[in-house]
């Protein structure tokens, strides 16, 4: 085999050769050497071949004319006219002489010579770049075969081995499917389904991977390490060298987020939407509010006695409007926490449910317009104080799609065994198939368990939120006594 491909780039670069010379050229080179006597042999037969057209010329001018007939007269005397045959001169091929053929012979191959050593110069480079080609493929080849894997008796491959213990890539292969082999089946068919299902992510969406990615750059510095380091070090994320990969990986796990949602989304009857529409996003609110911000310098308590403060402040003046108004943007702009809005008087228009704190927008839709909260409104953020500005009607049509992905999103908070049984559902509709019967089995087996261990966290969340409703309750009692 090994003299087998060392003839067949031999026969690469024979081939080189060849289309550089051009076919004409190589094989007048090649026939060179045989050119003289070719023509000396055909010097020899065109002397015979003239001599004896020599010998026939002679004898056909010694030819004697047609002697005129005579006719005997019967009734009367017929001339008859003589007639003449001229002789046929026979067609004599100049021969070219010896010496004069020579010197043909001798321009051709100089000229022969010439072309070929301008073709050469011309085409030199090619013929380099064939020639190292035919040995890179030789030295791959050489190394091939130097570094063919052994293989076992029935014919597998045999990665490693110590005394005792043979690791075949058949056994390396079972061993990776038995722990990895479903969760990344499924993971390459979701990245798949999610790419189709989500085509392109909204401007809005694209923000949300740009704060992601700020994100974890931030606490890189914080943490003084290359972005490169805190992504493999810190956030366990293998495989990411740079933002760019980076990115792309958030932007991947985020379509699988979209892709449930947009799936739940399309299961919301009409009905559902509709009655959502009425409750909560049919009013477009305009508010301004107070923000007292709960953080490591400001405790609850503090901030809900400040907020009251400020309330107290705002009765002084809350019969006269205008007098309200300016007081209000004073105190916000002195006192809020909220950096978006406090260099306006803590002014945030038109906003309804979707994206604000439902303790926030249920305190702003109780207020009529003028009117301010009477106590502090506690939201994640802190403590705020609420005065309603105006009120406008959103029409059904502008707002339905931001309806469907707010209830899609607070369905998969409520219930986290939806986002599970979601996907499942999400496979079956493209038509999920697995033939490996091992790998079927631990994925019906995965889906089961999910949903049973989202069933036992929403329980615990349920519980835990049942409780610390009742602790708030008790501390509310024992304040008021």
């Amino acid at each position: 085999m090994l003299f087998f491909l060392l003839n067949s780039a031999m026969i690469s670069s024979y081939g080189a050769y060849y289309i550089v010379l051009g076919e004409e050229n190589f094989y007048m080179a090649k026939t060179n050497n045989g050119h003289k006597k070719s023509t000396k042999n055909s010097t020899k037969k065109t002397t015979v071949k003239n001599t004896n057209r020599n010998a026939s010329a002679k004898k056909s001018a010694n030819t004697k004319s047609v002697k005129k007939p005579v006719v005997k007269e019967v009734a009367e005397e017929v001339r008859v006219e003589e007639v003449k045959v001229e002789p046929v001169k026979p067609e004599i091929k100049k021969v070219t002489p010896r010496y004069e053929r020579k010197a043909t012979n001798e321009g051709f191959i100089s000229k022969t010579k010439n072309t070929i050593q301008k073709n050469w110069k011309e085409r030199r480079e090619f013929v380099v770049a064939c020639i190292i080609i035919a040995i890179l493929v030789l030295i791959i080849v050489l190394l091939a075969l130097c570094k063919r894997i052994p293989k076992t008796k029935n014919g597998e491959e045999v990665l490693a081995s110590v005394d005792g213990l043979t690791v075949t890539s058949d056994k390396l292969y079972q061993d990776l499917k038995n722990q990895y082999g479903t969760t990344n089946v499924i993971n390459m068919i979701d990245e798949y389904i999610a790419n189709d299902y989500v085509k392109k992510l909204t401007k809005d969406d694209e923000k949300y991977v740009d704060q992601v990615v700020d994100y974890y750059k931030q606490y890189a510095e914080y943490y003084g390490a290359s972005f490169e380091d805190f992504l493999s070090q810190y956030v366990g994320i293998q495989g990411v060298t740079n933002e760019k990969e980076f990115r792309a990986y958030v932007t991947k796990d985020y379509k699988k987020t979209l892709a449930v949602k947009k799936y739940v989304a399309s299961t919301i009857k009409e009905e559902e939407l509709k009655k959502e529409y009425n409750e909560n996003y049919k009013e477009k609110m305009t508010v301004r509010h107070i923000l007292i911000e709960v953080n490591d310098e400001t405790s609850e308590e503090d901030a809900k006695k400040k907020a009251e403060d400020l309330i107290n402040q705002l009765n002084e003046v809350k019969d006269d409007a205008d007098k309200l108004e300016k007081k209000f943007k004073d105190l916000a702009y002195d006192n809020s926490d909220d950096k978006g809005t406090y260099e306006d008087g803590g002014l945030f228009k038109d906003f309804s449910k979707s994206g604000v704190d439902e303790a926030f927008y249920n305190a702003s839709k109780d207020l009529k317009k003028g009117e301010y909260t009477s106590s502090p409104v506690k939201s994640q953020y802190g403590y705020h104080v609420i005065l309603k500005v105006s009120s406008k009607t959103n029409k059904y049509k502008d707002v339905k799609e931001t309806i469907k992905k707010d209830l899609a999103e607070k369905k998969l908070n409520e219930d986290s065994t939806l986002q599970v049984k979601s996907w499942d559902k999400l496979r079956k509709k493209y038509k999920l198939k697995i033939n490996d019967t091992d790998v079927e089995k631990a994925y019906k087996k995965t889906v089961n368990n999910g949903s049973k261990k989202e069933e036992e966290k929403t329980e615990n969340k349920e519980e835990n939120k049942e409780s610390s409703e009742s602790t708030e309750e008790t501390k509310e009692e024992s304040s008021e006594e």
